[in-house]
């Protein structure tokens, strides 16, 4: 008899430039205790989107484990599973590859880890269809990921202990295939160019921990200009949150959420700026300071007898 539990992570992805590409992982939490039973299966949940998540037909948690017990050919075993989220859904903080990435590594631990890492990763990017979440969510800090033939390149970066995020969560959902739609299927060749020029810039901001480098590095021409539109006062926001003393702010991952990188020191005030500019277009919702998180997924598993 087995009992495993997982703290995973969320994540911020994107970072403006990086769609597709950067995830940054987040000191926000889901929780999941897996308990191995004599016969039959059980699901619990609290918290953030309790309702949703209690839905099997929906819960990535539960589709990820049994697609790791498909590729090895195994039926998923009896089960309790007791899910605390802290992840707000729908708000651009990773929940489904965070819930991705514990049914995979809880499936794999159960069946003493037949598969590396990188294996699961690879996993994740073909239920998630993009690598960034899943990655920050497994791997901890800042991931920079690329995709060939469903190969992951996958790069890890320990992000400044002395940055946070300051964040304005809306009490606004956008689901990523809605965001998703509003992309065009081409973009001009100068928005290409400007936009490598600023990925390149961000992620050298990271590795020389140079934070005069963010601001430049965050600007997006492939995916904030199309998706602002569902965030009302989405530039007026940001532009407090740089008032404020931000090095950077943008959209997290789809959003709604809006996240700027600062020095701990001015996360509330930033935050708080980010909240009253929001409420002048009759958008509320909820403030946050967070660190980022550089671990990924951890793990305890132990046996009992029975």
């Amino acid at each position: 008899m087995s009992i495993i539990k997982l703290r995973v992570p969320g994540s911020t992805s994107n970072l403006g430039s990086g769609f597709d590409t950067l995830g940054l992982a987040v000191d926000l939490h889901l929780i999941v205790r897996f308990e191995s039973l004599r016969g039959g299966f059980e699901i619990h949940a609290r918290g953030e989107g309790a309702e949703t998540i209690l839905k099997l037909e929906q819960n990535l948690i539960v589709i990820a484990f049994d697609r790791l017990c498909r590729e090895l050919h195994a039926e998923r075993p009896p089960l309790r599973i007791d899910i605390e989220n802290r992840l707000p859904l729908k708000r651009g903080f990773g929940s489904s590859g965070a819930a991705i990435i514990a049914g995979l590594v809880a499936a794999n631990l159960f069946f003493e880890q037949k598969f590396s890492a990188m294996e699961l990763l690879e996993m994740a990017c073909e239920m998630e269809h993009h690598p960034e979440n899943v990655s920050a969510s497994l791997l901890g800090g800042l991931t920079v990921n690329g995709l060939e033939n469903g190969r992951l390149q996958c790069t890890r970066f320990v992000p400044p202990s002395e940055w946070v995020a300051a964040c304005f969560v809306p009490e606004l959902e956008i689901a990523t295939h809605t965001a998703r739609a509003l992309l065009p299927e081409n973009i001009p060749h100068r928005d290409a160019v400007q936009n490598t020029q600023r990925v390149a810039t961000l992620v050298a901001a990271f590795a020389k921990r140079e934070p005069s480098l963010l601001r430049f590095g965050v600007q997006d021409f492939l995916h904030q200009p199309y998706r602002k539109a569902l965030v009302p006062g989405f530039e007026k926001i940001c532009a407090a949150a740089d008032r404020a003393g931000a090095y950077a702010s943008f959209l997290s991952g789809s959003g709604s959420t809006i996240l700027a990188i600062c020095p701990s020191q001015r996360g509330k005030k930033i935050s708080t700026a980010m909240a009253q500019a929001a409420a002048r277009f009759d958008l509320f919702g909820k403030t946050m300071v967070l660190k980022f998180a550089r671990e990924g997924v951890d793990r305890v598993m132990r046996k009992r007898r029975g």
